[in-house]
């Protein structure tokens, strides 16, 4: 017993003295105590000097970045012409207008709004899914219309019907609701249609004012800012 306790005496010891040595090896300095490395002989021992520039903090730009009320103050001072990289582009709304013609969306990417080309693509590509869609039932049921009223052998109508269907006891039916779907699949496949044009002439109308007030200012600084001034040489006749 005596034996283990000596042993474990001295590895306790060992290990207090190992982190007394570590913690003395370490130079603990506060800012106001700061010695002069010029006063160590050794270089390797002098502690090295605070560069400024690493330990700066730019402490306008944490403000500016978590002061929301100063940030919507700098977005409502902003203006297109402050920026350089909208002042020194001037559209021309004749090009925007050619560019939109020739190429659906050119008119858009002229001005650099390239936001707005999802939309008149997305536009685009909606209509001319439903356009298919539409054409697709179209075809189907204006041939079912055709073979019912011809009595054609072909009679692709009865794809839409049963097998043991009295096709002779519901004729007039079956030829209203076919003409009826024929037309209907009809209107909605020239709605596309009309749809696409209109998603064009617009794309056209909306590059030409994009272009025509580029440099329109639309912050909410609107003041007319009127001074009173002198006016020299100026007089009324009564």
């Amino acid at each position: 017993m005596n034996i283990k306790h000596l042993l474990s005496t001295l590895a306790i010891g060992l290990l207090c003295g190992m982190s007394v040595a570590q913690t003395d090896s370490v130079l603990v300095i506060r800012p106001d105590q700061e010695p002069d490395p010029s006063s160590y002989t050794d270089p390797t021992t002098a502690p090295r000097q605070r560069d400024p520039e690493l330990h700066r903090v730019n402490t306008d730009s944490l403000l500016w970045a978590f002061d929301k009320k100063r940030h919507e103050e700098a977005m409502e001072r902003w203006k297109p012409d402050d920026d350089t990289y909208f002042a020194r582009f001037n559209p021309v709304p004749a090009k925007a207008v050619w560019y939109a013609a020739l190429f659906p969306g050119g008119g858009q990417i002229y001005n650099r709004k390239y936001w707005k080309l999802p939309i008149i693509y997305g536009g685009y590509l909606g209509l001319i899914y439903g356009y298919r869609w539409n054409q697709k039932y179209y075809r189907t049921y204006a041939n079912a219309y055709r073979d019912l009223v011809l009595d054609s052998p072909n009679a692709s109508y009865r794809d839409f019907l049963s097998p043991n269907y009295d096709v002779e006891a519901h004729r007039s039916y079956l030829e209203s609701a076919f003409k009826r779907k024929r037309n209907s699949y009809r209107n909605y496949r020239d709605y596309c249609l009309v749809g696409m044009i209109g998603v064009y002439l617009i794309s056209i109308v909306d590059a030409y004012v994009d272009a025509s007030l580029y440099h329109f200012d639309v912050s909410s600084d609107l003041d007319a800012n009127n001074h009173p001034t002198l006016m020299v040489g100026y007089h009324l006749d009564f």
